[in-house]
């Protein structure tokens, strides 16, 4: 009995030393792994509440943020078998937090809100400019470039997490 408990104990340490290693700076919950999070950098002082500029002229992806807003990016990589999927975001920074994603119609880059970020099995999600992102709106204090900021991330199946995302000019 004995020498099978020790054969076991190996071989979940062999299983464990085997499984891939979540990258550097990076947050996991059930299958999936955060990384690369980061919020862009806004001010309050004399903006406009609530105005977004999306020009494709103006550079980033045609995404300029003004006023009190803001967006969070990072990928979210799956290393399971099953689908998840990130259905809900908070943070203390700003008075409401939705998912959104983009699209160019007629010349045009427009804003839109989603249910969710699909997550697939053995895949990834990027969330970044002109694509997928968090969307703070309404920014309850200034971001600014260098300071951390907390959004809490909700996932249809692996549940919810908070992670630490690195406030940057874009």
């Amino acid at each position: 009995m004995r020498v099978r408990s020790i054969l076991s104990l190996i071989g979940l340490l062999w299983l464990a030393a085997c499984a891939p290693a979540a990258p550097a700076g990076s947050t996991t919950v059930g299958s999936l792994q955060i990384s690369g999070v980061w919020a862009r950098a806004a001010s309050l002082m004399g903006a406009q509440p609530t105005e977004m500029s999306m020009g494709a002229s103006e550079g980033g992806m045609g995404m300029e943020m003004a006023g009190t807003n803001s967006a969070a990016y990072m990928v979210i990589r799956n290393t399971g078998g099953q689908a998840d999927k990130l259905i809900k975001a908070e943070s203390d920074v700003a008075k409401s937090v939705e998912l959104h994603n983009v699209k160019m119609e007629n010349d045009v880059m427009k804003m839109f809100q989603v249910d969710g970020v699909d997550v697939p099995a053995n895949g990834q999600a990027e969330l970044k400019p002109g694509s997928f992102h968090v969307m703070l709106i309404g920014l309850t204090r200034d971001l600014k470039a260098g300071e951390k900021i907390q959004l809490t991330l909700t996932f249809a199946t692996a549940g919810t997490v908070v992670v630490e995302a690195e406030v940057r000019e874009p």
